[in-house]
């Protein structure tokens, strides 16, 4: 057995160092990378902080309907004169302190009740407006997976064109060397070649902006996940009518929930303002302490020193009512109820557009099925096509274009039908995301048709869309 020297041991633990970190490399799942999205997504966690911040104005509301206890004190110096009979100055000269508190409760006040009636509208269009962001994070982490799945495959496609592109090169050269062939088909040849190489370029790129993705949402650096198993079936929607999805949604997108809550608010708010209308009764408890100490005296002379504490309590019902305020309490109300107005109408909106949207959704996710299936049979033509003008290339009756273009085609045609699986996937669960039921169970769900280590032939398109 050769002996390694130093040099050797250190290249050979350097390569096991490497292989080490290929073998220790993670593959994650779609239910992976969305876990890591919940922990590390910068979106979800500033909106889980915006509804933490917006609730508290529930507690705030609530402070001004509960009683509040406040202590004051102060202490002064004085230094004064004055002139008494027989046209002398008297000197003033002192310190005083005191110290109080009030006790003040809330019997009547309007405004303060509805606000907190309003308060607890805002706080929970709040939580709605998070779980809104939760439901997205679903469908941004879906949109992000599987758009890195798209560009392996196309890549994938692009590499086994290129091959093919240049076993037609390689053959046409052979040929052309024998005499059987003109240049032209050669360099013909050799362009369709330059062209695949770039498309191979690109589709590498694409890999890697499609992973820069996934790393903005988990903050993670995923290089390698789970492929989609092809076999996963393409179903049309269910409830298959239109209307039962527009129904789901009137009464389950988030989103319309969150304006609901906002219309909500904003007629409380109206009553807010009415309320400045009401009279205010408070009722109070004051206690105060106050402890003088002045000496009276003529310059030059020695006085006296008056020294006096005393203090006080106080309890008491305080009544208020604005009679007349300049108008300010009246165009408040008027503002609140142009902004009600406006809040109505944007719900509308709302609620017009999201039942266009689930209408437009479920249209699509029914076409996506249909169009699966006829990609699937496009594979099929398009391989017949190749086979029919590769046997033509070989007997004359066909150019080196010809076989060219219809290579291309059948990629293309394989392009097309896994790019139409993923709309289908990613347009289920936007239509599930706009009718209000889209959660963590359908990336369960759709997880199971994940495979971890797919090779190139085991990601290749059914056997079903090959031709015979």
């Amino acid at each position: 057995m050769p002996k390694l020297s130093p040099n050797g041991f250190l290249l050979a633990a350097l390569a096991g160092a490497i292989l080490n970190v290929q073998a220790a490399e993670t593959e994650y799942n779609l239910l992976d990378v969305y876990n890591l999205a919940q922990k590390n997504d910068a979106q979800l966690a500033a909106a889980h902080y915006d509804m933490q911040a917006i609730q508290e104005q529930k507690t705030q509301s609530r402070a001004t309907l509960l009683p509040s206890l406040t202590l004051s004190a102060n202490t002064q110096y004085t230094q004064g004169n004055s002139e008494v009979s027989g046209g002398k100055d008297l000197e003033n000269n002192g310190n005083s302190h005191g110290w109080g508190a009030t006790l003040n409760q809330p019997l009547f006040r309007m405004a303060n009740w509805y606000g907190y009636d309003q308060a607890k509208s805002i706080s929970a269009q709040a939580e709605l407006r998070f779980s809104a962001e939760e439901q997205s994070l679903i469908l941004r982490t879906s949109e992000a997976y599987f758009n890195v799945l798209r560009a392996e495959d196309s890549l994938i496609s692009a590499k086994a064109e290129e091959k093919a592109v240049k076993q037609q090169l390689d053959q046409a050269r052979e040929r052309y060397n024998v005499g059987l062939i003109a240049e032209t088909d050669v360099l013909e040849a050799q362009a369709g070649y330059d062209a695949a190489r770039v498309a191979r370029i690109l589709g590498e790129n694409q890999v890697s902006v499609s992973y820069e993705a996934l790393r903005t949402i988990t903050n993670h650096d995923i290089t390698q996940i789970g492929s989609l198993q092809k076999a996963m079936p393409v179903n049309h929607p269910v409830p298959a009518s239109a209307d039962d999805w527009v129904n789901s949604a009137v009464s389950g997108n988030l989103s319309l929930q969150v304006a609901r809550e906002g219309l909500e608010a904003s007629q409380k708010n109206i009553k807010v303002q009415k309320a400045g209308h009401a009279p205010t009764v408070d009722a109070f408890a004051r206690y105060n302490y106050n402890s003088d100490h002045l000496s009276k005296n003529r310059p030059g002379e020695h006085g006296g020193l008056t020294t006096g504490k005393g203090d006080s309590t106080v309890v008491g019902l305080q009544f208020n009512m604005e009679l007349f305020g300049g108008g300010a309490t009246s165009s408040r109300v008027r503002q609140a109820t142009y902004q009600m107005e406006s809040v109505q109408q944007n719900f509308d909106k709302s609620l017009r557009e999201t039942s266009s949207s689930t209408r437009n959704l479920f249209r699509t996710v029914n076409s996506d099925v249909d169009r699966v299936d006829a990609r699937c049979q496009g594979i099929v033509s398009s391989e017949s096509a190749l086979n029919a003008v590769q046997s033509g290339y070989e007997v004359g009756t066909r150019n080196i274009t010809d076989v060219l273009d219809a290579q291309k085609n059948l990629f293309s045609a394989e392009r097309d039908y896994l790019n139409a699986r993923y709309d289908y996937i990613v347009n289920t669960m936007r239509l599930k995301q706009v009718a209000g039921t889209l959660s963590p169970t359908d990336l369960q769900e759709l997880n199971q048709w994940i495979v971890s280590g797919g090779t190139t032939e085991d990601m290749s398109i059914p056997a079903q869309c090959r031709a015979n």
